[in-house]
């Protein structure tokens, strides 16, 4: 898991789960990524209020289950509500939607790129973290900087994925 914002990029963490076969859970996901969150929030939101004053910043999830999207109930929607977490609003499935998507992808080709591959999961872990640590944080900014404009092409194109 890992969290991107304009002059913000988290540490990257690995998760794990507790459900059927190491499933990730709504429980997993509130004990390992939401109590964590408030440090990040508080960073997110001063650099949102140095660029504009009034704006709360916005978190973006995907649409895995375990975020609890489904309920207004669940164990996450409540730790949200009680915390003042503010959801971005947009498709769940759409990763022309999310820019953490395309730093996922980063990750990935440029370990497809690499001439030695893992062996062991140990291994997978330190060339992920070394590939995240690599992504710079003026290409995330571009990323965060273009969001309303990926908005604004996703609703012309009728929620039709967008030329990216």
């Amino acid at each position: 898991w890992g969290a991107i914002g304009y002059g913000y990029k988290s540490p990257l963490l690995f998760l794990d789960g507790s459900g059927k076969k190491g499933a990730f859970t709504q429980k997993d996901y509130l004990s390992q990524v939401l109590e964590h969150l408030q440090p990040i929030l508080e960073a997110f939101a001063a650099v949102t209020h140095l660029l504009r004053p009034s704006v709360e910043p916005l978190f973006m999830e995907d649409g895995n289950s375990a975020h609890g999207h489904k309920s207004t109930r669940n164990y996450c929607a409540r730790y949200r509500t009680a915390h003042g977490i503010i959801l971005m609003s947009h498709p769940s499935t759409s990763p022309d939607m999310n820019p953490i998507e395309k730093c996922w992808r980063r990750i990935k080709q440029a370990l497809h790129r690499r001439r030695r591959q893992h062996t062991t999961v140990a291994e997978m872990k330190a060339m992920v973290l070394e590939e995240w640590d690599r992504i710079p944080q003026d290409w995330i900014n571009e990323l965060i900087l273009k969001q309303e404009h990926w908005v604004q092409v996703l609703m012309e194109r009728h929620g039709w994925s967008t030329p990216n």
